[in-house]
């Protein structure tokens, strides 16, 4: 029997607003089938745009209705399983805003080390995005410090999915972190769904090549 729930992806090891909603439908424990598309190759704008006007990823398919964007698709997941957000009104306000932080911000952090699990590098990186991962590791660092939990807001939330593709960036530019950053960064690299989909990644057959030469 067909899933309800079709999530559409971009290739695993650089598409990082995919990984998010992806983790969120994991964690809600919502069954769905994945349908990957390659990026930039022959023929990829129009197979988007076949799937939504948007012409991105990721787009959910919810019984032949399309919900593009990550922020929206996780919204809709928390509406169906509500403990995706902390339950504390404060907390959930809080994990509410940082979420759209990630969401609209750090463009530099975004642009300078863009999501690629199969890259290790250590070369010099613009100031533009150092200035961006300290603000990070500084946000990180202020919600960790008011619980005793491994995550964002103690247990785990849509939050820390929208961080994880950040989290990858750290490891794979080696960018500077302080020991609290870095063991919540190795929380959610060694998370099940998270190390489920890195599999998938490190072996995928395709590269983008202009991704993968950014800081060589």
């Amino acid at each position: 029997m067909t899933n309800p729930l079709t999530l559409y992806i971009g290739n695993k090891n650089y598409s990082s607003w995919s990984l998010r909603p992806w983790l969120v439908l994991r964690k809600a424990e919502l069954p769905f089938d994945e349908e990957l598309i390659k990026l930039d190759v022959p023929g990829y704008k129009e197979a988007l745009l076949a799937i939504s006007d948007a012409g991105t990823v990721p787009v959910l398919n919810v019984k032949g209705e399309t919900i593009p964007d990550s922020l929206a698709i996780s919204q809709w997941a928390a509406k169906a399983v509500p403990n995706l957000w902390p339950k504390d009104p404060a907390m959930r306000s809080r994990a509410i805003e940082v979420t759209h932080l990630m969401h609209d911000g750090f463009e530099a952090l975004r642009a300078h080390a863009p999501m690629n699990l199969r890259r290790r590098t250590s070369s010099k990186m613009p100031q533009s995005c150092l200035d961006d991962a300290a603000k990070m590791v500084e946000l990180w660092e202020d919600c960790l410090s008011k619980h005793n939990g491994p995550f964002l807001f103690d247990d785990w939330s849509i939050a820390d999915a929208f961080y994880t593709p950040a989290a990858t960036r750290f490891v794979s530019y080696d960018l500077p972190r302080s020991a609290k950053a870095d063991t919540y960064i190795s929380e959610l690299m060694s998370d099940m769904d998270y190390m489920d989909w890195e599999a998938d990644a490190m072996v995928e057959p395709w590269d983008l090549p202009e991704t993968d030469k950014v800081n060589r």
